[in-house]
């Protein structure tokens, strides 16, 4: 068989799985759902030495990382995974740059050739998703798998342009459309979107980056399976935006730390990150529902009188609202999180009881005017573990970093607070009502793992992404993927 010919009938194998199972992703790391196909063989892990803070000791050469400590990857099947793009929509139209495979049905047989600069159209109907492109239309079954002849090629969906292929599903709701990636070119469209294109000087932040996203990627593929995908391409995973917008020291980043992940007690840790942590990283069980992690505790983002992220435009911010303003807001946002608790288990048993009405029948539903604000509890790195606020209702009792979803600005960039970490100030008039509420924050994001802003400090003053991710997951080891 040549080679041609071996590429195509792995590509038709490959098509034929993706379309017959949920999660698209064939996986080599340990506890994924299907086969095994490559194991990756690495030395024993190396612990990530603590990075030194400045006026601290030098650290001898046992605590420090040397290049021949460092896993080496042998070359293994790629990891591939799945990505929802967007869900829920009536019609897509796709172009493909160059010669593309429309495939569908039973067997994953072959429904069209599209030339390069052609358009796909599907739309969902009652007898499946309608197909139109390449001179043929017709109708198949969901999935629906578009795969390029060359794997060079991308799909553009919108304005940008994906490597690897798109799948289309057809639950009740509309299309779903999903990017089939390799984790390595899903990263290169990661890595730029959410820590930015510093160039070379932040070049160590960008590897860390890219170690800590391989990570998540990993540690959270398949919690979306039940949509038909492992992760989201927005915020609520991680941003991702294809081929559009790559960089080459973001890519450099990518390739420097190929196969890197971090582990601890055998499998990838919960790598989170946020943009700028305010002077100190948070203790993820106080700020959301999360069982404690050794990794993922409070350390100081730098010395006493110092902090990595002080360069970041969000380290110090204020906000504020007229009483009328924000008790517009909290009539629609209260509900919400008393609806938010009410999804999970797992979330009541940690914020305890979320409304205590004021009198027998009182409508939590219904909060009234808003009488008051009180920060009732601190968390260990000083942002609000509890915020009770009192209504006409009763009193809502906010717990951890849903106080952002709840505090709303009326105004400006974000559509929730910058952060967890602030100062309260309540203004009453003579007559003991309430005016105005103020809001003296620090930070942006939940503060949990990596802060990107001080990690990019840490670059630029010379520290590796060895140091950068040791400072921030104390305890996790660096290891290859798939590792045992």
């Amino acid at each position: 068989m040549s080679a041609d010919l071996d590429r195509r009938a792995r590509g038709r194998l490959r098509a034929a799985l993706l379309l017959g199972v949920l999660a698209v992703a064939t996986v080599v790391a340990g506890g994924c759902a299907g086969r095994r196909r490559g194991p990756v063989v690495a030395p024993p892990p190396v612990v990530v030495a603590p990075a030194p803070l400045p006026g601290s000791p030098a650290p001898t050469p046992a605590d420090t990382l040397t290049p021949e400590a460092e896993p080496v990857l042998r070359r293994a099947e790629p990891v591939w995974l799945a990505i929802g793009l967007v869900s829920g929509k009536p019609r897509l139209e796709l172009t493909v740059e160059g010669e593309t495979e429309l495939l569908g049905g039973e067997g994953a047989r072959v429904l069209a050739r599209l030339p390069a600069g052609a358009a796909c159209v599907l739309e969902a109907g009652r007898g499946g998703v309608a197909w139109r492109g390449g001179g043929k239309n017709g109708v198949a079954a969901a999935p629906l798998l578009l795969r390029p002849v060359d794997p060079r090629h991308g799909l553009i969906w919108g304005d940008t342009p994906y490597g690897g292929e798109m799948r289309v599903l057809r639950p009740q709701s509309g299309l779903t459309l999903v990017n089939a990636v390799e984790l390595e070119e899903y990263l290169r469209g990661v890595v730029p979107w959410e820590i930015g294109r510093p160039g070379e000087p932040g070049l160590a932040a960008l590897e860390a980056q890219a170690v800590a996203a391989r990570t998540y990627s990993l540690a959270h593929r398949g919690d979306r399976s039940n949509l038909g995908f492992d992760l989201w391409a927005d915020v609520q995973d991680q941003v991702y935006h294809g081929r559009r917008g790559n960089d080459r020291w973001c890519d450099l980043a990518v390739a420097n730390t190929r196969g890197l992940v971090l582990r601890h007690g055998g499998r990838e840790i919960e790598a989170y990150y946020c943009s700028t942590c305010g002077g100190r990283t948070s203790d993820v069980h106080e700020v959301w529902p999360r069982e404690a992690r050794p990794y993922l505790v409070s350390v100081a983002d730098g010395p006493p009188d110092s902090s990595w992220c002080r360069g970041s435009p969000l380290f110090r911010w204020e906000k504020s609202w007229s009483a009328a303003d924000l008790e517009r807001v909290l009539q629609r946002t209260l509900p919400e999180y008393l609806q938010w608790l009410s999804a999970s288990p797992a979330r009541r048993d940690w914020a305890g009881e979320g409304f205590a009405p004021a009198r027998s029948g009182a409508d939590a539903r219904r909060p009234g005017r808003l009488r008051g604000l009180e920060i009732a509890e601190r968390t260990s790195c000083g942002r609000i573990a509890r915020l009770d606020i009192r209504t006409d209702a009763g009193v809502y009792r906010i717990r951890g970093d849903r106080v952002r979803w709840v505090l709303v600005p009326v105004e400006g960039r974000f559509s929730i607070l910058e952060s967890a970490s602030f100062d309260l100030t309540v203004d009453k008039g003579r007559d003991g009502a309430l005016r105005r509420v103020s809001v003296a924050g620090r930070g942006f994001g939940h503060g949990v793992g990596l802060c990107q802003h001080g990690a990019l400090a840490m670059a630029r003053a010379g520290h590796g992404f060895r140091e950068i991710l040791a400072h921030y997951y104390p305890g996790a080891r660096l290891e290859a993927v798939g590792a045992p």
